[in-house]
C-alpha cells in the first residue's frame, strides 16, 4: 500500500522484474476488467503479449507498482497497469510522462469502452479519441496524444518541379 511520502523511480525493466510485472498484469486485469471471465487472464500472458516491446515499471519506495510497454517504432501503448495497491495515486501518469523522455509523440493506444476507470484517466491526461474497434476482449476506442500531423508531400525547391 503506498504510503503518504512515496519515492517513485521510473526505469527499464530488467529481467528480474518479470515474475512480479507478471502478477500485477495478472492481478490489474482481473480486477480491471470485471465483465470478463478472470480465467481467461493468466501469469504467462505477460511474457507473451509484451515480446519485442519496450517495458518501463515504477519503482515506489523499492517495490514494483506498475509498467508501461510501448511498440517503440509506432509509438504505440501496448500496456499501462498499476498494481491495485497503486491505483489512484499518480504511478499511471508519471509512466506516460516519463515517455517524453525518449519517444516522440505521438503516442497511440486502445481502450477498452467499458473500462470506465481507464477512459476517466485518459480524458483528464489529455488523451483524444480518434476511432474505434472491436477485439476478442471488447469494443475499444483508439486514442492518441500529441499532434498527428498528415505526412503530406513536399514542395520541390522552385525550378526543380515534378517531370
Amino acid at each position: 500500500m503506498p504510503t503518504v511520502s512515496m519515492t517513485i523511480i521510473i526505469r527499464k525493466a530488467q529481467p528480474s522484474d518479470t515474475a512480479r510485472l507478471a502478477e500485477i498484469f495478472l492481478e490489474s486485469r482481473r480486477l480491471g476488467f470485471y465483465w470478463l471471465d478472470p480465467e481467461r487472464f493468466q501469469l504467462e500472458d505477460f511474457e507473451r503479449q509484451t515480446q519485442g516491446e519496450v517495458v518501463w515499471v515504477a519503482e515506489c519506495n523499492g517495490e514494483l507498482a506498475g509498467f508501461i510497454s510501448v511498440e517503440e517504432e509506432d509509438a504505440f501503448i501496448h500496456h499501462l497497469f498499476v498494481a491495485p495497491g497503486y491505483q489512484r495515486s499518480g504511478i499511471g501518469r508519471r509512466l506516460l510522462q516519463s515517455l517524453r523522455t525518449w519517444l516522440p509523440t505521438p503516442y497511440t493506444l486502445k481502450c477498452l469502452t467499458k473500462n470506465k476507470r481507464a477512459r476517466a484517466f485518459y480524458k483528464k491526461n489529455n488523451w483524444r479519441i480518434v476511432g474505434e474497434g472491436r477485439s476478442g476482449t471488447g469494443a475499444y476506442l483508439v486514442l492518441v496524444f500529441g499532434s498527428l500531423t498528415p505526412k503530406t508531400k513536399q514542395n520541390p525547391p522552385p525550378g526543380l518541379g515534378e517531370a
